[in-house]
Order: C-alpha cells, then structure tokens, then sequence
C-alpha cells in the first residue's frame, strides 16, 4: 500500500498534510464492544510499527449498538464508514466476530474468537445447529469460498471441531493461542496488588460472580442471587464483584443496569464497568460464580473453585470445553444457604481437579503474541520488527471503576465469649427484608448512609473522623436527639479515640482501630443485659479472621 493511503477520505484534506505514507494498510472490524475489547489484544502485536496505519470501522451487523461510538473515540481511533470500508483495498483485515458484509472486504482476512475459544452455539436460521459459533459453515463460507484467510485456534481441540463442523475451512486454521489469557496469567505474579484493588485484605474471601449474555444466563435465571449472596455472606469475610458481559450492558443500557443492581451497590458490590476489569477481578478471584460464559472458563484455567448458578448445555456445543466443564463443576443451589455451599467449594476444591478440560484453553500458553503477530505479518507481507512483541500485564481497577464504597449500614450480631465479642455484620441494604429480617440482630448505621429510612430505624449510629463537621460531644447530642430510636452512638476524634454515648447518658471512651465496630460492641454489651460500669476495660473484638484489642475508659 503506498499512495492508496492518500485517497482514503477520513477527513478533509486530513491526508493532503499526511505525516507519513504507511507501508501497510490495516483494518480492524468491530462488530460490538465485546469485540473490540478482544480486536484491542490483537492488534497490539502491532503496536510500534512506524510502517502501519491501522484504522476501524463498524459493522453495525450486531444488535447491540450502545458504546461502541464512544469506546472508538475513547481509544483514540481512526474510523471509517463501514461502506467505505468495503470498497477499499487494505494489506491486512482483522475481526473477533462474524456477520457483516465480511465477504466483501478486499484484503485478507484474519479471524479470532471474541471469547475463550469457540464454544455457543449460534445460528442465523435456527437453534438446531451443532455447531460452536465461528465453526459452522453458515459463518465461514461464502458461496463455498472461505473467507478468512486465517482462522485463529488457541489449541489443536478446536481444529478437530473445525474439521467435523466445516473441513473446508481447515487449510486456514492456524494454532496461535489465547492473547488474553496470556495477559491474565502474566498477572497472576502481584495478585495481592489485585486484591487491594478490590478491597480484598487478605483475611477475605474474593467471590467473583460471572454472568454471560441471552435468556439462559445466570442474570436472567437468578437474578436475585447477587443481592441473596450480598445477605448471606458476612462483609468482613467476604468481598463480592460483579463481571456482567458487556451485551447486558449495552442491551438494556448502563442506565438500567445500574438501577437494577443500586441495592447491591449499597451493600458493598463491586459492579466492573463493562468494557474491563473481569480479567483483574478473576486474578484476585477466590471463588468464582458463573454460568457457560468465557469468564466462568478463565476462572477455572486459573485454578479457582467454580459454582455453577445455570448452565444451558443446549447452547453449548457438546463437545466443546466449556460443556465439558459444565459437566464437571458442582451446581450452586439457591435453595439451600449460599454461604456454606461456598465454603465447602473453598475446602474440597483441588486446582487440578478441571486440568484436562481447561489445558483446552490454550496450548502456547505466553506465546499467542508472537505467533500471532508472526501470523499478521506474513498476511501483510511484511518483515516482523526487531523487538520482541510484548505481554502487558491487565490493568487493576481504579477507585473510578468501583465506585461503590464501603457499607455504611449493617446487621449486627454480638456474642461475647467472656471478654471477647464475636461479631458477624450484613449488609442491612439486602439483608434487612431477606430471609429472617434482623433476627435479633442490630442495625447499625454510619451517620454518612444516604438512605434515611435506615437510620430512623438504627439502633445504633457512628460517625468516622472524616465526616466529624463537629465536636464528638455536640454531634453525640445532636445524634441521640434527632434519631429517637438509636439507643447507642460514637464518634471518633480527631485523636483516634471513640467517645461513646448510651440514650441514658452514660458514656466511654475506647481506643482502637476499628472505630465502626465500637458502638456495635457496647450495643452488645448491653443488650446482654449487663451494666455500662461492668464493661471491661480491655477486651478482644473478633470480625472475621481478624481479632482488634479494645480499650476502654469510663467518663
């Protein structure tokens, strides 16, 4: 490609005042988000090739439109109309999803899988197909001619299906791996940077829940299973994130989304954003719940306990690895209490237990980039670079993608064990009308919640030092007057010390870490029926795996 490049009108005049005239003209193929997250780990193999230009279009073939305008503004790519697209000669194509015109484009064609392989099934005319999606010859051919010129394989498996499904396509298949899957195991060496990421100390469990797209995922068949975990899982042992594939987003709209999971949001979830962030949520996963989507997969290829909350094996080819862990990885019930289903995945889990179904994954695990751009290359005809390709590690999420925060009202149950109080919180946002309500358990309620309903109901109200506008004795006064149902409430100064204050005026100090738990603790105390002057002045606070030394001094 050389003056071609001139006559390409992305813009006016925009290529009359071209800095360079590239060797070699590439075009990627978008189809919907979910692709273009997948064509983004292709053509970095690409990536600081002064020779190339590489620009985008839109196919505009797939149902879900929504974001795919602004990701390409986002990235900072050059796009053009995809009827430009089609009648201009390019040196190398490169697609992660099929429909569009693709038979039309003038250049040779590389085709990768958008997901973990090739493993739904997925027809224009009908749901009798056996074939995996990429696989059949509806998808493939074009009257009788195969049109990528290359068809991209992770492990030699899927050329035995390739060859039962569609033996013409074969002469293209080529082994070059999973790029993604490098990346997600070339991070797996700093997963506790991950974990802090996430909020996830390292006393807590990471339960990552994975939910595909269409009518037999999980969000459709439990859609009550994220706010019943949230419920049923205690918040200082467990952390929950939530990975929704991209087509439920920009199906129903992130509008939408977000409402139907705000309750959980208030309870502590993490909801990824939905063009990133599951590949760092499985490195820092303990336990992952999922359904027959590609996430549920990687979860397992990384050594996780898998639950299965559904799984339509209709929509799988049968013989696929995906189907093949589905007949495998236990069933999660909702049925019966979430909690000790988890942790007995947790206990009984062996990491080799899947290793035959999952070695499926890919067969040159760390090496997909170089073949493949070895493969892009010699499509291009063009020699490789000098500089070996590189592996990025998957970015971790930043506070902007999970912007829901701590829980700011809980359930509370206090037991003490002599001098030690034994507390177990919930958030109150999902478990307050779930199950057995409080079931003689507290609620207590950071001053800061933004639901008021719960904190005219709390019996017990703190307030951290940052949100201290106050003195620790005013805003006592103010706090016990304004709601007339809190029976117990603390401030933290300045200092690092607690004062804390019941409705019948008697009051203590305490010096600790966790001011949240404070009022919690005297709330217990008291409730057992035993005086203010009776608290000891030290005793151990156990939440979770962790254990806190309180301090206390009476006023």
């Amino acid at each position: 490609m050389t003056q071609e490049w001139l006559r390409v009108p992305i813009g006016p005049e925009a290529h009359r005042w071209a800095t360079r005239t590239p060797d070699r003209l590439v075009l990627a193929v978008v189809h919907n988000v979910t692709s273009l997250t997948r064509l983004l780990d292709v053509v970095s193999a690409l990536d600081s090739d002064p020779r190339l230009q590489v620009l985008f279009t839109w196919t505009r073939s797939s149902p879900f439109v929504h974001d795919v305008e602004e990701f390409l503004n986002d990235i900072g790519a050059l796009t053009i109309p995809w009827d430009q697209a089609l009648s201009t000669e390019f040196d190398l194509a490169i697609t992660a999803s099929y429909g569009g015109d693709l038979h039309q484009i003038k250049a040779p064609i590389i085709a990768v899988s958008h997901g973990m392989g090739y493993n739904k099934k997925l027809s224009r005319n009908s749901e009798d197909s056996q074939a995996a999606f990429g696989f059949s010859a509806e998808w493939l051919l074009h009257e009788g001619r195969v049109v990528p010129a290359s068809i991209v394989l992770s492990h030699p498996e899927q050329a035995a299906r390739l060859a039962r499904d569609c033996p013409e396509a074969v002469p293209a298949a080529i082994v070059a791996g999973d790029p993604c899957l490098d990346r997600i195991t070339a991070s797996t060496r700093d997963r506790e940077r991950y974990r802090r990421a996430f909020g996830v100390p390292p006393h807590k469990k990471h339960i990552v829940v994975s939910s595909t797209w269409g009518p037999r995922s999980l969000m459709a068949e439990n859609p009550e299973l994220l706010p019943r975990l949230l419920s049923e899982l205690p918040i200082d042992e467990y952390q929950v994130t939530a990975a929704l594939h991209p087509n439920i987003w920009h199906g129903h709209g992130p509008w939408q989304v977000a409402s139907w999971l705000a309750e959980c949001g208030r309870a502590g979830l993490n909801v990824l954003p939905p063009r990133d962030g599951w590949r760092a949520a499985l490195v820092a996963a303990d336990v992952v719940i999922g359904d027959h989507g590609s996430v549920t997969f990687y979860g397992a290829v990384l050594g996780h306990p898998v639950l299965l909350a559904a799984f339509p094996d209709r929509d799988l080819d049968s013989s696929s690895p995906v189907a093949r862990l589905g007949r495998l990885a236990p069933r999660l019930s909702t049925r019966r209490p979430l909690a000790p289903q988890i942790a007995q995945a947790l206990a009984e889990h062996d990491p080799a237990r899947y290793a035959d179904v999952t070695g499926c994954a890919t067969s040159v695990l760390g090496d997909s980039s170089r073949l493949l751009r070895t493969e892009l290359y010699r499509l291009m005809r063009l020699d490789e670079p000098r500089t070996p390709p590189v592996v990025l590690r998957v970015p971790p999420p930043t506070p902007q993608d999970l912007p829901s925060g701590a829980v700011t009202a809980a359930l509370v149950s206090v037991e003490w064990n002599g001098e030690e109080a034994v507390l177990k919180r919930y958030p109150a946002a999902t478990a307050m009308y779930r199950e057995n309500g409080t079931d003689g358990r507290h609620l207590a309620v950071d001053d800061s919640e933004a639901e008021g309903r719960l904190l005219n109901l709390a019996d017990v109200v703190y307030c951290l030092n940052d949100g201290l506008t106050t003195t620790a004795n005013d805003w006592l006064s103010e706090t016990l007057q304004f709601f007339p149902g809190c029976h117990v409430a603390a401030a933290e100064q300045r200092t690092g010390e607690c004062v804390v204050r019941t409705r019948g005026g008697d009051g203590v100090t305490c010096r600790t870490d966790r001011p949240d738990l404070v009022a919690s603790v005297v709330y217990g105390w008291l409730a057992s029926g035993r005086s203010m002057a009776a608290l000891p002045a030290e005793c151990t606070v156990s939440a979770g795996l962790t254990s806190h030394r309180f301090h206390f001094g009476h006023h």
